[in-house]
C-alpha cells in the first residue's frame, strides 16, 4: 500500500485542524448555515400565491420538459462557477483580519439559497418534489455542506489567528506563514470537494430529471 510522504501527511493534519480545529468556530459556522436554511425556508413560505405560482411554472418546464429541446447552461460548469466564487468569497474574508465575518455572511447566504430551493420544489411538487431532493439535490450536497461549513470555520480561525498575531509581528512571522500555508492548503481541499460535488450533480440531475 503507498503511503503518502510525512510532509505531505503533515500538511494535511495542519489543513484539517485549520478548519476544524477550533469547536466554537466550527459551531458558530454551523448555526449560520442552520440559520440561513430557517430563513430560506420562511421566505419561501411567506411569498405571495401569485409569485409563488410564476417559480411553479417556471421550476415545472425546467424539470417537466425534455431537457434536449430546452437551451439551458451546463449544469456542472453553472454550478462549479457558483460554487468556487462562494469559495473564493470565504477565501478572501479569512485573509482579511477584519473581515473574516464576512464568510459567515457567504455561509448563510448558501443556506438561504438551499432552504429556499428545497422548499419550493418540495410545495411545488409534492412526492415528486421529496423524490427530486433525494436523488438530484441531496447526494452532492452532503460534500458541499461540510466543505463550506468547514471553509468558514478555517477563514474564521485564520482571520482571528492572523488579528491576534499583528500586535506582535517579530515572534509571528514564522507562525503565521505557516498557518498561511494551511489555510491556503485547506482551501484547495476544499475546492477539490466542491468540483466532485458539482460533476456528481451534473451525472445525477439529467438522469433523475
Amino acid at each position: 500500500m503507498k503511503k503518502f510522504p510525512r510532509n505531505q501527511t503533515l500538511a494535511l493534519d495542519q489543513a484539517v485542524s485549520a478548519a476544524a480545529g477550533n469547536k466554537r468556530t466550527l459551531l458558530l459556522s454551523t448555526f449560520f448555515f442552520l440559520t440561513g436554511i430557517s430563513t430560506g425556508a420562511f421566505l419561501e413560505l411567506t411569498m405571495s400565491p401569485e409569485e409563488k405560482s410564476n417559480l411553479a411554472v417556471y421550476l415545472q418546464q425546467y424539470i417537466l420538459t425534455d431537457s434536449g429541446s430546452m437551451d439551458y447552461p451546463n449544469p456542472f460548469f453553472s454550478s462549479l462557477s457558483t460554487n468556487l466564487l462562494l469559495l473564493l468569497i470565504i477565501f478572501l474574508a479569512g485573509l482579511s483580519a477584519l473581515g473574516f465575518p464576512a464568510a459567515l455572511a457567504a455561509l448563510a447566504y448558501k443556506g438561504t439559497a438551499l432552504g429556499f430551493c428545497t422548499g419550493l420544489i418540495a410545495e411545488t411538487l409534492k412526492n415528486k418534489g421529496v423524490l427530486i431532493i433525494l436523488t438530484s439535490l441531496l447526494p452532492q450536497n452532503l460534500l458541499l455542506i461540510p466543505a463550506f461549513i468547514l471553509a468558514a470555520a478555517a477563514a474564521i480561525n485564520y482571520g482571528l489567528f492572523s488579528l491576534s498575531r499583528r500586535r506582535n509581528r517579530t515572534a509571528a512571522k514564522k507562525s503565521l506563514k505557516d498557518a498561511s500555508g494551511s489555510y491556503i492548503t485547506a482551501m484547495i481541499l476544499f475546492a477539490f470537494a466542491i468540483g466532485l460535488a458539482c460533476a456528481l450533480e451534473a451525472l445525477l440531475a439529467p438522469a433523475v430529471l
